[in-house]
């Protein structure tokens, strides 16, 4: 069973505030986008909040949710236990539609099943953000010319692009395509 819950009701479950992940490699920030203040887990996110902020300014989307606790994925595991989902980002369009966002610097084989399990059995689309990703080449089904540094990032990869044909999209390279263009915008 599937929950999206964006009107504030929740099936009389309380998911109270959502707990954030200690990753001792990534700085937390607290800052504000779009008159609100947020503690983002990483300057992905943060950036990824401003992008999303642009676009809705601009009219590209309606709105957009950070970690918001309506939108928590009630997703049915293997052995029949229930696991929530807690997507990084929920985008509501102007014609209504919805997408989950997930801001990603590693990607590790459990993040896979979680967002395979999301892609399988939610109606809602969603898309993988990249900071960035070495690069690398697809031909024919297989990944060629990679310049990973190591085998955990080649492995990282080949989850990605397992996962893309089951998703919307990938953004590889979110650094280069977008925030580049709108690095005048970010206060750190």
């Amino acid at each position: 069973m599937i929950v999206l819950n964006l009107a504030g009701q929740n099936g009389g479950k309380n998911y109270g505030r959502i707990q954030m992940g200690n990753f001792g490699h990534v700085i937390k920030t607290t800052m504000e986008v779009g008159g609100k203040t947020y503690t983002f887990r990483s300057l992905l996110e943060y950036r990824w909040a401003v992008w999303r902020q642009l676009e809705k300014e601009q009219g590209f989307i309606a709105d957009w949710w950070y970690e918001d606790a309506e939108s928590v994925q009630e997703l049915v595991r293997a052995n029949g236990n229930i696991k929530n989902y807690h997507p990084d980002f929920t985008i509501l369009y102007p014609n209504g539609d919805y997408e989950l966002e997930e801001t990603k610097g590693w990607f590790p084989a459990k993040d896979y099943t979680t967002l395979r399990m999301v892609a399988d059995q939610c109606d809602i689309p969603l898309t993988l953000i990249f900071a960035r990703t070495p690069k690398f080449d697809y031909i024919n089904g297989v990944i060629c010319n990679c310049n990973a540094k190591s085998q955990k990032t080649l492995a990282q990869i080949r989850r990605a692009v397992r996962i893309e044909k089951h998703i919307k999209r990938v953004i590889w390279n979110a650094n280069k395509d977008i925030f580049q263009k709108i690095s005048h915008l970010f206060e750190v």
